[in-house]
């Protein structure tokens, strides 16, 4: 039996059970439907789990938490990884913390003017489990020359370096109580982040699901803010990630302007290969949100 139950059988079928997200509403859980389980096994930061699925294709979750899947993984790294480099605009040098599955990086790797790209990430273990599982999500990124790997906790690695870089991707696993991830949300870690940005660099980060997670999501734009002047609230729908919006939270010492759609798509343009989400419309979509929601997780306007 897996951790909290996750796995079980019903109706003659496997199913998985994601567990109650931190920060979380309570009364709905997700199953999804499990095929062959591929790993269940717990490493020195975590329990891991790969399976089979018969409507996300193989998915990776870390403690009963859904973390990537084969179907979507794109438009969460694009919003993650590709929309902050497009709004900087000739992003050099990135800084990815977290992002194990290397499907971070492989974004990354997509700007024709990148020089060098640094993964911190603490757990060897996910590494190794998706190069060989789920290897479509890094497509051999870890491989390439400009890539840095790290195996550290990632708040040691900001706190020591003294390196500068023009967008930094918090790329990280849910802030579970007690867990690695739980720390590098709180203001002092967004703090040490602020001080290794380039003049114009941005961050981003995810913040949980606007549905499900609504505390998480104000928390971070709270405690973002009191970091940064300028933040910016954007949001996708990532089917694994509850079948919900999903928030992510881009911020800057520097303005983060609007962009029209000649320098959105110039921009773009100048990111090797094709994106599978991330065009000027689902840029703009992305920054929309329903009065409702905006009420509930910005305030009034």
């Amino acid at each position: 039996m897996s951790l909290l139950g996750t796995v079980h059988e019903s109706d003659g079928r496997t199913w998985f059970t994601e567990v109650e997200l931190p920060h979380g509403r309570r009364g709905l859980k997700i199953n999804i439907e499990v095929a062959e389980v591929l790993v269940d096994e717990r490493s020195e930061w975590g329990l891991l789990q790969v399976f089979d699925t018969p409507f996300f294709g193989r998915l990776l979750a870390i403690d009963g938490i859904v973390q990537v899947t084969e179907s979507d993984e794109f438009i969460y790294h694009e919003l993650m990884v590709t929309l902050p480099g497009v709004q900087h605009g000739a992003p050099s040098s990135v800084l990815i913390t977290g992002g194990g599955d290397g499907g971070a990086l492989r974004q990354a790797l997509r700007f024709g003017g990148l020089a060098s790209v640094t993964q911190v990430e603490i757990d060897e273990a996910v590494s190794r489990v998706c190069r060989r599982y789920l290897p479509s999500v890094s497509s051999g990124a870890f491989e390439d020359p400009r890539t840095r790997l790290v195996w550290q906790d990632a708040y040691a690695f900001v706190a020591e370096t003294d390196q500068r870089f023009d967008v930094i991707v918090l790329d990280l696993t849910d802030p579970v109580e007690g867990s690695p991830a739980e720390r590098l949300f709180d203001a002092d870690f967004l703090k040490l982040v602020a001080g290794r940005l380039t003049p114009d660099g941005i961050v981003m980060t995810q913040c949980g699901s606007l549905i499900f997670q609504p505390d998480e999501v104000r928390q971070q734009v709270e405690r973002l803010s009191r970091v940064f002047p300028h933040v910016r609230l954007h949001q996708a729908v990532v089917p694994s990630y509850q079948l919900t919006s999903f928030g992510f939270v881009m911020a800057s010492a520097a303005e983060l302007d609007r962009l029209d759609r000649a320098e959105f798509e110039a921009r773009l343009g100048g990111v090797t290969g094709e994106s599978g989400y991330l065009d000027y419309d689902s840029y703009r979509a992305s920054m929309t949100l329903p009065p409702y929601l905006r009420r509930q997780l910005l305030g009034p306007a």
